[in-house]
């Protein structure tokens, strides 16, 4: 009888995820093999990934997302951490408040904070309005490569580390309080624990925040299409979800776009693997 049950209440989440995942996947899988117009579908084995993998623009897609990553993943952990510390120096209550508060711009739709920059950033945008009024010259924002990618730069940091703060602020406050009481009777200071204690033990919740942030703009796609419009100028601010997207629906190719749907997926996964196999080094030399 408790199997029974069991089985019926496991019956519904396979369901999802047969319909949401393993479905759409085999489709997936069987379409990158493929050459389709949405009409007519013929078989050309392997030349998807050749193409994708000698496609100048999907390369350099990824070599876009490497030069956001740049500057993101420091500021994007410096801003996670840094805020979670200083949350946890308040009361209960006003940690809560802070939290919330750093979500807030989480709980605005992406589509709404890009078509607020786009309308700061334009030609004779208010930013542009700015520097002119105090003898500047207009700087083309989202017509030049360096300066569209830091354009999408500062729109990514503008939506704030929120929901990576309540991440990081769950695992803060799994930390035993018992290793905080023996270590200042040890003699160690507050700075001494944080830095010996604290952040080794948070070193697997900060590697699952960089990993977040560098699958969060491999996918990008909505802020770059209301920005830019097609990933220019030049394919400067490209992502490979957006590559994927233009494949997809703009150059109507689903055979080529599968194809470099699972290269994208083949990436990833390689990146979790690096993320597990170093964090099992950093536990063996702590």
């Amino acid at each position: 009888m408790k199997t029974w049950a069991a089985i019926l209440m496991l019956v519904p989440v396979a369901l999802m995820f047969i319909i949401t995942f393993a479905a759409p996947m085999v489709l997936v899988v069987r379409l990158a093999f493929l050459e389709s117009n949405y009409v007519t579908e013929t078989y050309v084995g392997l030349k998807n990934f050749t193409d994708a993998l000698r496609d100048k623009y999907f390369v350099k897609s990824f070599v876009n997302v490497l030069i956001f990553l740049v500057p993101l993943v420091p500021i994007t952990v410096i801003m996670t951490y840094g805020g979670t510390s200083l949350l946890t120096r308040f009361s209960e209550r006003s940690q809560t408040v802070g939290r919330f508060i750093s979500y807030l711009p989480n709980m605005t739709a992406g589509i709404i904070i890009a078509l607020m920059w786009r309308w700061l950033l334009k030609r004779d945008g208010l930013i542009n309005q700015y520097i002119v009024a105090f003898g500047g010259k207009s700087v083309p924002w989202l017509t030049q490569p360096w300066t569209a990618r830091l354009s999408l730069i500062m729109v990514s940091l503008s939506s704030g580390p929120g929901a990576l703060v309540v991440m990081c602020s769950a695992a803060m406050k799994a930390i035993p309080v018992e290793l905080h009481d023996q270590a200042i009777v040890d003699g160690a200071s507050e700075s001494q624990y944080r830095k010996l204690i604290v952040r080794p033990l948070m070193m697997p919740t900060i590697l699952l925040i960089v990993l977040l942030i560098i699958v969060g703009t491999m996918q990008a796609w909505e802020t770059i299409f209301i920005l830019t419009g097609s990933g220019g100028p030049k394919g400067s601010t490209a992502t490979p979800v957006y590559q994927i997207f233009q494949t997809a629906f703009m150059s109507s190719e689903p055979g080529y776009a599968a194809a470099k749907g699972l290269i994208l997926l083949v990436v990833i996964a390689v990146m979790v693997i690096i993320k597990q196999r170093f964090e099992k080094w950093a536990g063996a030399n702590l």
